[in-house]
């Protein structure tokens, strides 16, 4: 399969690291002079077409490729890796029958060296499901990634928590260990944490401030959580239930820690 992927950064790099053991990748980026000239170039050598850029830059892709593919429709699959959807989604209506559109979030980060087993959220566009269907079967036949389905408004809802709240836990934690020098006295919690907003650190400062900008409703209501929790109320924990979650959990934390002493 020819994969063309748009986007020189971290995400576009690791999806062309991994695709070219099984497949011809070539590069486009704005920024860069890479594989092709022009997001058309792209468009008429690929099977299938990755965008991995800037939300913006994503949206402004897709209205052009719906031109392109309009004068000159064609069997390709398109979808782009947004870590949002309600704003991405709806561009894809109006592309040829021919093209198979849909949008996917896979759920890591740039380390991981294989698919094979890594989460992807695939999120059809309304009244082109079977699209989805198309892609799902690359993910997870091709890929080898494991699929879930989800709609736009529920994605964004989750992603808010699962991606929005961290990143401010991180972010937050780390300016309390500036600010208060937590590392004199700090153990394996603080480790953990300082860690984390670290590792949130990795991404850019653009991309930061679109997932917080995205996520204010989701902290809020995390907010309202510890309130509850300072004031005494964790009758929401069911600690039998989790008993068993609960102390695998306190043995990862050592192994990780440990394997961070080691390294």
């Amino acid at each position: 399969m020819r994969i063309a992927i748009s986007g020189y950064g971290k995400m576009g790099k690791l999806f062309g690291k991994i695709l070219k053991k099984k497949h011809d990748v070539k590069f486009y980026s704005s920024h860069v002079s890479l594989d092709f000239s022009s997001l058309k170039d792209a468009y008429e050598w690929a099977d299938l077409m990755i965008l991995a850029t800037s939300i913006e830059k994503i949206k402004a892709q897709i209205l052009e490729l719906k031109e392109i593919s309009s004068e000159v429709p064609k069997d390709i699959v398109i979808f782009d890796i947004a870590s949002f959807k309600r704003e991405i989604v709806p561009l894809y209506s109006g592309f040829p029958e021919e093209v198979k559109v849909a949008s996917v979030h896979p759920m890591f980060g740039p380390g991981v060296n294989s698919f094979h087993g890594e989460k992807f959220l695939i999120v059809p566009v309304p009244g082109r499901e079977m699209d989805g269907d198309v892609v799902k079967t690359i993910i997870s036949e091709d890929f080898g990634g494991e699929v879930v389905v989800v709609d736009a408004e529920t994605h964004d809802r989750m992603m808010g928590f699962v991606i929005g709240v961290p990143y401010a836990i991180g972010l937050a934690y780390l300016k309390l260990t500036h600010e208060f020098d937590l590392d004199k006295f700090g153990g394996t919690s603080h480790k953990l944490l300082k860690t984390y907003g670290l590792f949130v650190l990795n991404d850019s400062e653009e991309f930061i401030r679109h997932i917080l900008g995205m996520s204010g409703s989701n902290v809020k209501y995390f907010c309202s959580l510890l309130n509850r929790i300072i004031a005494g109320d964790i009758s929401f924990f069911n600690i039998e239930e989790d008993s068993r979650d609960i102390i695998e959990a306190y043995q990862k934390i050592y192994e990780i820690i440990k394997g961070e002493k080691k390294n």
